[in-house]
């Protein structure tokens, strides 16, 4: 047990909190396909397994978030070409199209946490989509993206800034408003970084930046590491991180967000996916955030306990061109938690005329 924890604590805190930051609207019991449940006078049907792709597990359907249903319904599997890798990366993703007048904005690219899927985005990307194309991508080794390898290969940052390069390239091939949150946001920072020409403005959402690396996970013999990170599994790690990434906790960290949180780990590659990405020592890139060219949103929750408010100080301070929004009564998960407050400030700083569509 001591080695096990020993693995875990190590960690980032925002990796390690975030695992199942994921909200849900309030409590009610999980539910069988085409059972009806009862919560006060709102009756919710539970989805059946045939309105969701083959690729989710059988326990989508116990998901009872009308957001989160509805993007999962959403979600697809692309073929995604990867220099490098011997089969094509399924890649899963939400997207949509820009609207009829919103042609002219720069499309949204949403980037997840750590251990998590583009579900997390379930409450902020119908709104963005409203105005400007947007994408919500599962990074390689997480969500549901699938490399085809069983979780045995790379999932390094290395490989997962290949892996959205090419993701770019198929899909979009044109400079976005680059969205990371937490962990996302250190993914964000070196893509932005690397490939300066394919992003157009970077917003950092309660983001890592200045915390180096997950710990030693290499000197660990591969079972007591495959231990390690099946405890991110566990409905008793994902349930006190959910606690914390909220300030309403009554609301939002509820059971369903642990189930939304937790629904990709099912998923057959996802331990050795995750653990080639632990022992790879995970993102540095606190030595890059100086070098960010883009002009840059900083948004943090007043109210965040996952990660010290001075790191909001500190990309305001480090990044040449950036301003820096506070988000009230709001936890780690600005997304989640105030997602209309954060569709406003994005459409702001990306330029995006809110009657853009209609006019």
């Amino acid at each position: 047990a001591g080695a096990v924890l020993d693995l875990i604590l190590p960690m980032a805190p925002s990796a390690l909190a975030f695992a199942s930051s994921v909200a849900a609207v309030p409590r009610s019991r999980a539910s069988r396909p085409g059972r009806r449940v009862a919560r006060g006078s709102l009756v919710v049907r539970a989805a059946a397994r045939s309105e969701f792709a083959s690729f989710f597990p059988d326990e989508v359907t116990a998901l009872e978030e009308p957001a989160a249903v509805e993007m999962a319904r959403r979600a697809r599997q692309i073929s995604v070409d990867v220099p490098g890798r011997a089969r094509p990366v399924m890649t899963s993703c939400v997207s949509s199209a820009a609207p009829e007048g919103g042609e002219q904005n720069a499309p949204f690219v949403l980037l997840h946490g750590f251990d998590s899927s583009c579900l997390e985005y379930r409450r902020l990307f119908p709104l963005l989509a409203e105005r400007a194309e947007t994408h919500a991508v599962d990074l390689l080794g997480w969500g549901f993206t699938d490399a085809g390898d069983s979780g045995i290969g790379d999932y390094s940052p290395e490989a997962k800034r290949a892996h959205l390069y090419a993701f770019w390239q198929q899909e979009i091939g044109r400079p976005v408003t680059l969205c990371g949150a937490s962990l996302g946001g250190a993914a964000a920072i070196d893509f932005a970084t690397a490939h300066p020409e394919c992003v157009a403005r970077l917003v950092l959402v309660d983001a890592q930046g200045f915390i180096e690396g997950l710990g030693p996970m290499g000197v660990f013999p591969r079972p007591v590491a495959l231990a390690g990170v099946n405890i991110l599994k566990t409905k008793i790690l994902r349930s006190t991180a959910n606690q914390m990434a909220y300030c309403d906790k009554a609301k939002f960290a509820t059971t369903d967000a642990m189930r939304v949180g937790q629904l990709h780990t099912f998923q057959p590659q996802w331990a050795d996916a995750t653990l080639s990405f632990m022992k790879s020592d995970g993102y540095k890139v606190a030595s890059r955030v100086r070098k960010i060219t883009q002009k840059t949103l900083i948004l943090w929750g007043r109210e965040d306990s996952i990660l010290d408010t001075k790191y909001a100080s500190r990309f305001l301070e480090e990044v040449p061109d950036s301003e820096l929004k506070w988000v009230e009564r709001c936890g780690h998960v600005a997304h989640l938690e105030q997602p209309s407050v954060m569709r406003d400030l994005l459409f702001e700083f990306a330029g995006v005329q809110v009657g853009a569509a209609a006019a």
